[in-house]
């Protein structure tokens, strides 16, 4: 715990740094890595306006911003999360947009056999924190199966952590959005998609955060919501229109 909190300081004090600067601030959900990075970059050269990235899960990064660690944007998977931070104060509720939406796979490692949840040991779904984890429950709800695999699952931190435990093949099966399998599909097994009826819709939003730099927060949103389809397909997501 000792060093958990040391570390902890230490990125704050970290964060606080470069707030200062003129650097944009963009905390973003751990499974929008790759895309939210690219877009960033290209709003970089665009724009001259140099952006920094703390990636993790959604429901950690709101619960540092409302501690009063510094940020420009949030970008979340759940609205929760969001709804959470609008309550707190921490984010400007005029700002929320959702911007990409994905679905919600059941992936294996690449020589694993098992392709049921009932005959897994080992199910790897996200954390209260992580929103794939709460989408993950819902389904399995659902399927009327939860009760019978509880005891099996395993919690994760962030989405990629449970790719990563079903790439290395510390467990069965994992439950993650098809961004995140799309990224490692060359390294994981697609076993299912389940049906979005079976949970709710997951959506990604984009928040500016109360106190951080507002002008920059919407020339950045304005810029992700306007980049082209094709770039969200290239990372698996769906762009939603018109913020709708």
């Amino acid at each position: 715990m000792v060093l958990r909190f040391y570390f902890t300081i230490l990125t704050l004090l970290f964060l606080s740094t470069v707030a200062c600067g003129k650097e944009l601030l963009i905390s973003a959900a751990m499974g929008t890595k790759e895309f939210v990075k690219t877009v960033g970059r290209e709003f970089q050269k665009k724009t001259g306006k140099g952006v920094i990235f703390n990636f993790s899960s959604s429901g950690r990064l709101i619960n540092q911003i409302v501690a009063g660690a510094p940020s420009d944007i949030y970008i979340s998977a759940s609205k929760f999360w969001v709804d959470y931070g609008v309550k707190r104060g921490a984010l400007d509720e005029k700002t929320v947009k959702p911007f990409a939406e994905t679905s919600l796979v059941l992936i294996a490692p690449k020589n694993g056999k098992v392709k049921e949840l009932t005959e897994a040991e080992r199910i790897a779904v996200g954390n209260r924190l992580a929103p794939v984890g709460k989408y993950a429950i819902q389904t399995l709800k659902n399927l009327g199966i939860y009760k019978k695999i509880e005891d099996k699952l395993i919690y994760a931190p962030t989405v990629r952590q449970i790719t990563v435990w079903v790439m290395t093949g510390n467990v069965d099966l994992g439950i993650v959005y098809y961004s995140d399998y799309f990224k490692f599909r060359d390294r994981v097994k697609l076993i299912k998609i389940f049906p979005d009826s079976l949970h709710k819709p997951i959506r990604f939003y984009i928040a500016c955060v109360n106190g951080g730099n507002k002008k920059a927060c919407r020339e950045f949103e304005g810029f992700l919501t306007k980049t082209d389809e094709t770039i969200y397909r290239k990372f698996g997501f769906r762009k939603v229109k018109n913020g709708s």
